[in-house]
């Protein structure tokens, strides 16, 4: 009757399903998670302190916000994706590729990841780059522009006026 009881209190745990799917656990967010961007211009986050920074010509405001659990493992889960802490320190071009493009204004674009007692800084500069590099930073720049999307949509940095920094 004790076994009868255990494997039901089991499968109503575990689940039980008729398609012979496997069990998908998740990986949780270590708990000395935390990153930092810059946009190489007027905005930047730190998610450790919740803070983010946005310049104007004659000040500098800093605005709490924070990140809900499910933001935060959707950042992870990318990071892990996009296989960050093997990217390059820098992204540069690599002298291989025929072509060179130059961007003006350019910004490097930064961010820093830190979990599991390891931390990792990857940045790219995009105005002297080549198409092979491009291809290299892709993923690079897609979890950059997912970050942004997620805090843009923030309401204290939409309460925040534009910035008045003009880059030519």
């Amino acid at each position: 009757m004790k076994m009868t009881i255990l494997l039901f209190m089991m499968l109503s745990l575990f689940g039980f399903d008729c398609q012979n799917t496997p069990l998908i656990f998740e990986e949780e967010i270590p708990s000395d998670f935390s990153f930092a961007i810059n946009s190489g211009g007027n905005d930047a986050y730190n998610s450790q302190f919740k803070s983010f920074y946005r310049k104007y010509l004659n000040e500098e405001k800093t605005v709490k916000v924070e990140l809900t659990l499910e933001e935060k493992k959707i950042i992870f889960e990318f990071i892990k994706k996009v296989d960050f802490f093997n990217m390059p320190i820098v992204f540069e071009p690599t002298g291989k590729s025929r072509t060179i493009k130059v961007t003006m204004p350019s910004f490097q674009h930064t961010i820093s990841v830190t979990m599991n007692g390891k931390k990792k800084f990857v940045s790219y500069e995009n105005g002297f780059t080549d198409d092979l590099n491009e291809k290299r930073v892709k993923p690079f720049l897609d979890l950059n522009k997912m970050i942004w999307d997620i805090l843009y949509k923030k309401q204290e940095i939409i309460n925040l006026p534009e910035s008045d920094y003009n880059y030519q």
